[in-house]
This record gives C-alpha cells, sequence and structure tokens, in this order.
C-alpha cells in the first residue's frame, strides 16, 4: 500500500513528459515547413544552380503555354501592325524545387525573377512590347509541390501583320503571333499549348469584352511547329487571329459620296447646250470633289503598287465625270460649229469670176443693187416680232442675213443657182427697189420660218447630219443606264471573292 503512491506518481509524470515532447517535435516541423524556410532550403547555393535548366542531362524540358486575351487592336493598315494585351502564363517542371510539407503549394512575387531558371520565351513577330508595372510588375508565381511551376505575366505586345489589301475595304487579313524560345533548340526546350481536359477549357480564350473600330475577329486557331533554321531546329507556338473589315463605313464616307457626285455630273444633261458656263462649272467642280475624295482616302493607307478594291470604284467613278465633262465639250462645239459655213479660198478671184461673168452676160451691178440686201436687213430686223429677239434666234437671224448679203453681192438678183445669168427681153437697169425688198423679206422670213420649225439643229460634215441635241437625249439614258451595270457587277465580283474564307483548322474556334 505505501508503494503504490509513489508509482502511481512516477507514471503520471511520464505520461507528461510525452506529451510535452510530441508538442514541442509538432513545433519544430512546423517552423521548417514555412514558406521562407522551405524557399531557403530549395534556392541553397548547394542545392540549386539557377544558370542550368531542370533536367539539363536527361531529356527536354516541356513548357506548356496558354494565353488570355484582354484586350485585341487597334489593327493598322499603314503600319501593318496589331497590338494585343494577354495573360502569358507557362507552366514547367523543375524536380529542384520539390517539397515535402502540408501546404499544396506556394505563391511567390517577382522579386524571385532573378533567383530562379526561367523559361526565355519572346514573341518572334513582336515590334514592341512591355510588361504592365502597375502598380508592381504583373507577374506571379506558383510553386507546387511536386516541382512544378506557374508565371503568369501582363504583357502588351505590337506584332507584325502583313496584309494583302487586293480586296480593301471588303478584306479579311490573318495576323499571326508567334512564341519560341530564345536560345534553347529543340533538344533543349519544347513548348505545346496547355489544354485542360478536365474543364475542356481551350489554350487561348478571349475576353468577351473585346470590340475593334473597323474589324471584327471571325475566328482564331492555334497550332505549333518546327522552325528550321540555320542554327538548328526551334520548337514554335502560333496563334493566328481572322478580322473581317467592317464596311459599313466605308459605305457612308467613300461609297455613297463618290456615286453622288456621278449623278451630280448627269445633271449637265438637262442644262440647256446655252448656258455653257453653267455646264462647265458642274463639269469640273464634279471631277475636282472626286479628286479630292480620291486624295483623302489614299493618305490613311500605305504606298503599294497594286490597286485594291475601292481604287476600280473610285477609278469607274471618275471615268464617268470625266466622260460627262467631254460630252458637254463636244455638244459645245458641235453646237458652234453649226453657224460655220465654208468661204472661198481667194475672196478677191471670186469676185473677179463674178465680175467677168457679169460682163460677159449682162450688165454690171451697180451701187444701188449693192445697197438691197442693206435695206431688206433694215426691213426685216424691224418687222421681226419680239418673242423672236432672243440671243439665240438673233444669232441665228443675223448669219442668216449676212449670208444672203454675200449672195447678193456675188450675184444679180435673177442668178440662177447652177450657173449663168437669166436675163429677160424688157431688161431694165434700174431695179425696182421695192419690189426687189419685198422678194428678198419674204424669202428671208420664209428660211428664217422652216429653221424655226425644225425641232432640232443638224449640221452637215462629211459622214452626213449629226443631231446635236439627240446627243445629250442619249447621254441622260446611257450613262445612268452604264453606270449602274458596272455597279452591280462591282458588288457581285467582290462580294463574292470576300465570302469565301479559307476552312477553319482542326483546333480552331468560330466566334
Amino acid at each position: 500500500m505505501v508503494m503504490a503512491a509513489p508509482q502511481k506518481n512516477y507514471l503520471h509524470m511520464l505520461f507528461v513528459f510525452m506529451i510535452l515532447v510530441q508538442l514541442k517535435h509538432r513545433s519544430i516541423c512546423a517552423q521548417h515547413n514555412t514558406p521562407d524556410q522551405i524557399l531557403k532550403k530549395l534556392l541553397d547555393e548547394g542545392h540549386y544552380e539557377k544558370r542550368l535548366r531542370p533536367l539539363s542531362a536527361l531529356k527536354p524540358l516541356m513548357v506548356e503555354c496558354t494565353l488570355y486575351v484582354v484586350s485585341l487592336g487597334p489593327v493598322s493598315e499603314v503600319d501593318m501592325t496589331f497590338k494585343l494585351g494577354i495573360y502569358f502564363r507557362q507552366y514547367w517542371t523543375d524536380p529542384r524545387l520539390r517539397f515535402n510539407s502540408t501546404l499544396d503549394k506556394i505563391v511567390l512575387s517577382q522579386d524571385l525573377l532573378e533567383d530562379l531558371w526561367l523559361p526565355d520565351s519572346f514573341f518572334q513577330t513582336e515590334t514592341e512590347s512591355y510588361i504592365h508595372e502597375v502598380t508592381k510588375p504583373n507577374v506571379f508565381f506558383r510553386l507546387h509541390k511536386d516541382g512544378r511551376i506557374l508565371m503568369s505575366i501582363r504583357v502588351t505586345v505590337t506584332s507584325r501583320c502583313p496584309m494583302d489589301l487586293r480586296l480593301f475595304p471588303m478584306d479579311t487579313q490573318e495576323c499571326e503571333l508567334r512564341i519560341a524560345s530564345w536560345g534553347f533548340t529543340t533538344n533543349d526546350l519544347q513548348y505545346e499549348w496547355l489544354r485542360n481536359t478536365h474543364m475542356n477549357a481551350p489554350p487561348i480564350k478571349l475576353a468577351e469584352d473585346i470590340t475593334l473600330s473597323n474589324f471584327r475577329v471571325v475566328n482564331y486557331q492555334w497550332n505549333s511547329y518546327i522552325r528550321n533554321l540555320s542554327t538548328g531546329e526551334w520548337d514554335t507556338l502560333a496563334v493566328t487571329f481572322r478580322f473581317g473589315r467592317n464596311t459599313l463605313y466605308f459605305i457612308i464616307q467613300m461609297y455613297i459620296p463618290s456615286t453622288l457626285i456621278v449623278m451630280v455630273s448627269w445633271v449637265s444633261f438637262w442644262v440647256g447646250r446655252a448656258s455653257v458656263p453653267a455646264r462647265a462649272a458642274l463639269g469640273i467642280t464634279t471631277v475636282l470633289t472626286l479628286l479630292t475624295l480620291i486624295s483623302s482616302t489614299n493618305a490613311n493607307m500605305p504606298k503599294i503598287s497594286y490597286m485594291k478594291a475601292i481604287d476600280v470604284y473610285f477609278a469607274g467613278c471618275f471615268l464617268f465625270v470625266f466622260a460627262s465633262l467631254i460630252e458637254f465639250a463636244a455638244v459645245c462645239y458641235l453646237d458652234k460649229s453649226r453657224v460655220r459655213r465654208p468661204t472661198p479660198s481667194n475672196p478677191s478671184t471670186g469676185a473677179d469670176t463674178a465680175k467677168s461673168s457679169t460682163k460677159s452676160r449682162g450688165p454690171q451691178l451697180t451701187d444701188s443693187n449693192a445697197e438691197l440686201p442693206r435695206r431688206a436687213s433694215s426691213y426685216l430686223l424691224s418687222s421681226m416680232p419680239d418673242d423672236l429677239t432672243g440671243s439665240k434666234t438673233s444669232l441665228q437671224y443675223a448669219v442668216e442675213l449676212s449670208q444672203l448679203k454675200q449672195e447678193s453681192l456675188r450675184r444679180p438678183h435673177n442668178a440662177r443657182p447652177g450657173g449663168g445669168i437669166r436675163y429677160s427681153q424688157h431688161y431694165d437697169h434700174n431695179l425696182n427697189y421695192n419690189n426687189s425688198s419685198s422678194n428678198i423679206t419674204r424669202r428671208s422670213s420664209r428660211r428664217l420660218s422652216c429653221s424655226l420649225r425644225r425641232p432640232s439643229i443638224r449640221i452637215k460634215n462629211e459622214q452626213g447630219d449629226i443631231n446635236v441635241g439627240s446627243i445629250d437625249r442619249f447621254s441622260r439614258y446611257f450613262f445612268p443606264l452604264t453606270f449602274t451595270t458596272l455597279m452591280c457587277m462591282y458588288w457581285s465580283i467582290y462580294y463574292h471573292i470576300s465570302t469565301q474564307l479559307e476552312p477553319i483548322g482542326e483546333n480552331g474556334i468560330i466566334l
């Protein structure tokens, strides 16, 4: 009985001691499982060499990549580039960074960029790129216990995009972004697009709020291939974006104004031939306006050596506007040519011939005979109605009187048109001025009334009669019908070509 109490106290003290030992062991293990202690142990200089890639002596390191596109555009035709903002994520495994701990992963900051080995990935097609640094560099790491590393950076890339503008503005452009290693060939480093099979997530994903001003994303596709260069074989990842141009802006700003300018040039066909300044101003104004529109459009385009679809349309519009101006010049020339008559090459010779003919066949004209056409002209001008005193009618009438005067001076009143002078048996040298004047007046009035009754003026030339008025009437229908036919052909051909998109690849996504 006396020995039982000390034995019980001994067992109690032993139990307390064991509990204290376990608590101390757990505290020591917990202290070694903190992230800072794990990193300090993993990045020890005797254990980790950052200048050597993982698996340097065994097999190529596999780097898996994904892209999340947060912004896209603008797409520039002048520089032939496109800009995109992305979250570029790379996954690889480094066996040297494995650790045993209750933690599944450790989130690291960008301060470890200089302490870890990183893939030397770069964008082959870039012209300019930068990592965002507000408020700190947008880079983070995740280190898993099995040595797998995730590095994500937010970067904005301006990449080259060679464009074929033959179908502009109904064209579709393909812009490619390529990712590769700078210094490791396929024997050391290989790239692959990472596809999450559990979540069925593609390696390329676009944000839902992406919009572009002049383009729309038709589809995008990704692939990988090996490029053979003089320095070796390089594994390359590529993502191709297909952009379709929005044509509504160009229809409103280019196609409709140029079409209206062509229609305005057709107004000259309804303007009278006498309105020469109005038709000339209208034709020149439409030509200069269309040239200004063409120049302003090409100012925002690259200097290329082939014709675009918009250039073909502008060329057709300019051809019709210029043809309208040429039509006005032709009508004006023919209208002015109708008052021209062939004159003898040597007037003196004709006068001498008439004089000699008069001597041989009859008496000469006296001064009173020469005064006869002038008296008839004064009489006919004074008796002309007021409604025929317009500028154009007066001009025609004056021409008729001038021709009559020349005929009277060249031959006597009784001369036949075929030649020779017909005299009556009782020829009086003193002509009766009143009878002659009345005859000339009646003949001139009859010729003038006949010219006024004609619906259109015809000009006699070597090829036949030309109806000047019918040229304008013909142009009123010919120009609109021809222009409409050509424009329908233009839109049908180019629309058919622009809608023939190439088939999507196996890994492509149609939006």
